[in-house]
């Protein structure tokens, strides 16, 4: 598969550019760059104008081909020049692909998910070894959510009874 083609399946819809592809112990390494318009802070929704800086983040994605991927996301960090916002810098994020402090695709993350809620901690971990995918049993139960509980409980319980 060429790194084009490579590039349509894995990033179709993203601000993203592909620029390498290798293969190592672990998997596919996917070098990319996020190549979108410049964002809006998150603290007071002003559009960015100025870069302070770029880095590299590395972010575990969906197997491909049986292969474990990580990508190695190379983003920007912003200025805010608004005198009011708390915020001095941002780092953006690639709509559907990232979110902030992430170390996994959001595709990664509801796969995790899914995981967990069926199987839970142990058994999920095994599974998503076989498939490939990353996660800790801790992570997995991790992702999971409390369910809402009613602000006030029934007061009497059993069939037929009556308050």
């Amino acid at each position: 598969m060429g790194v084009e083609s490579l590039a349509d399946v894995l990033f179709s819809g993203f601000d993203v550019r592909l620029t390498r592809v290798t293969e190592a112990a672990e998997g596919l390494v996917v070098d990319a760059v996020e190549c979108g318009p410049p964002p809006h802070c998150p603290g007071c929704n002003s559009l960015a104008s100025r870069v302070h800086s770029s880095y590299e983040r590395g972010l575990a994605g969906l197997p491909v081909n049986g292969q474990s991927l990580t990508v190695r996301l190379r983003v920007r960090r912003f200025f805010c020049d608004r005198g009011r916002c708390p915020r001095r810098t941002f780092v953006e994020q690639v709509a559907k692909l990232s979110e902030r402090y992430g170390r996994s695709s959001l595709g990664l993350k509801q796969w995790q998910h899914a995981v967990a809620v069926e199987l839970g901690g142990r058994p999920g971990q095994r599974l998503c070894r076989q498939l490939r995918l990353k996660a800790g049993r801790t992570r997995l139960l991790g992702l999971l959510t409390e369910p809402a509980v009613p602000e006030q409980a029934p007061r009497v319980l059993g069939p037929g009874a009556h308050p």
